[in-house]
Formats: structure tokens, C-alpha cells, sequence
């Protein structure tokens, strides 16, 4: 998938790179917990990112609340009832709910083992799938003024125009917890969600003679013990 360099016009991206211990540490109850998280292990770490179709749900109620409210009024006054008008916000409602029960599933997805991320598109788009390492990602904030919301990692469509926002809002940490994961020629990132996984993992690693990593980074990532790591350090020489 070919994807267009652009990003606005003032430009910019952030690099595929390791350069900090990063502070984002999944435990494993967390990872648990399918709410947020779908799949976490040593081949993909899969994220909800539907929580914002949630809002569809009560707003599609509130506005069905706002329309019977309406025809209430219009009735105790006995004034002819606006049947136009109730019908598009009972319309709006239900489109709303029927958005929620029916959404194709809205996931960040990175497969570590083949180094492809898949992120979701608007409404009832198809999510995009690419190679990690043509991802291009810059952070954004969606409103601005008074009350501008947080800034957010933004995954450029391959439209060259529009964007997906993904995880929190600790831009840097997210895109560095990213690029470490997706690094297979790395150990596992922190957190006690990946700690079942860390010794097949280095097994994997050490039967492939442990290659360089696949992304730079001024943060040396170490290994679980001081065993492996010396290791890695004769058989890897890094």
C-alpha cells in the first residue's frame, strides 16, 4: 500500500526509533480485561479502540429522550405536532444506535512477527493494513481554541490527508512502546503482561542468532536476566 508523504502543511513525522525507557508498563490483569485490551503476547498486542462508539449509544437515547419530550410539549399545548421534525430526530436516533450495535470492529493491531499494523478507518470503512515501518505517525489535536482536546498519536491514512487517532494521550510514550514492541529483534517490553512470553521469546531470538534491531534507538533495551543478556552479547555482539 502506497501511502502519500504529506501531513498537513506544516509537515513532520516521527521516527521509528527506541529512545527512552518507556513508562507504559501492561499488567497482566489489565491485558485481561477486553474492554481495552483484545490480545497481548509476544506475536500481536491488539487495542480497543471502539470505547468512542460507546457515546453513540447514549446519544442515539438522549436524542429519542429530546424527541418524545418534543411531541409531549406539542400535545399539552394542542398545537399541531411537527411530524417532519420528529421523524429526522427519531431518524437520527436510531441511526445512531443502529451504528453502535453494527460497527466493524475498530482495533489497533500489531503483528509483531511479520512487522504489519493494521488501524481503523471512519464508520463503516475498511480498517487500513501496512508494513509498521511505512507508518507514517505525527500527533494531532482535533479541536483548538478555548478547549482544544488532548493531543493524540495520529496514524496517517494512505490518502495523505486524513488520520486515525490511536491510544493515549502521551504521544511519545505510545510511539515508543510501538516501535519497541514491534521490534521482534528486541526483548519484550516492559510490563507483567508479556512476562509468560519473555523466554520463548528469547529462545526465538537466540535460535535466529539474535539480529540487530530493526529500528534505531539511543535506549539500550536489556535483556530479562544478566544471563541472557550476555548472551545476546556473544552470539548478537550488541
Amino acid at each position: 500500500m502506497k501511502i502519500k508523504k504529506r501531513y498537513g502543511k506544516h509537515g513532520g513525522y516521527l521516527p521509528h526509533c527506541v529512545d527512552r525507557d518507556i513508562i507504559r508498563r501492561i499488567k497482566k490483569e489489565e491485558a485481561n480485561n477486553p474492554e481495552y485490551y483484545i490480545r497481548v503476547d509476544d506475536k500481536f498486542f491488539i487495542l480497543n479502540e471502539a470505547l468512542i462508539t460507546d457515546s453513540y449509544k447514549y446519544i442515539g437515547f438522549f436524542i429519542y429522550g429530546i424527541s418524545l419530550l418534543y411531541i409531549i410539549g406539542r400535545f399539552s399545548i394542542n398545537k399541531e405536532i411537527g411530524f417532519g421534525f420528529s421523524f429526522l430526530i427519531i431518524l437520527a436516533g436510531s441511526l445512531s444506535i443502529f451504528y453502535y450495535h453494527n460497527h466493524p470492529k475498530k482495533e489497533l493491531i500489531l503483528d509483531r512477527m511479520n512487522g504489519m499494523i493494521t488501524f481503523p478507518n471512519y464508520f463503516y470503512f475498511k480498517p487500513f493494513t501496512m508494513p509498521f515501518e511505512d507508518c507514517l505517525v505525527a500527533w494531532s489535536v482535533k479541536n483548538s481554541g478555548a478547549s482544544p482536546t488532548a493531543p493524540r498519536l495520529s496514524l496517517l491514512h494512505p490518502n495523505g490527508f486524513t488520520s486515525t487517532d490511536v491510544m493515549g494521550a502521551d504521544i511519545l510514550e505510545d510511539w515508543c512502546f510501538m516501535n519497541w514492541y514491534m521490534d521482534k529483534n528486541r526483548p519484550l517490553p516492559p510490563g507483567t503482561a508479556f512476562d509468560e512470553y519473555r523466554l520463548q521469546d528469547f529462545e526465538r531470538r537466540k535460535a535466529e542468532g539474535f539480529p540487530k534491531p530493526l529500528f534505531p534507538g539511543t535506549f539500550h533495551t536489556p535483556e530479562r536476566t544478566p544471563s541472557q543478556h550476555r548472551q545476546r552479547k556473544e552470539i548478537g555482539g550488541w
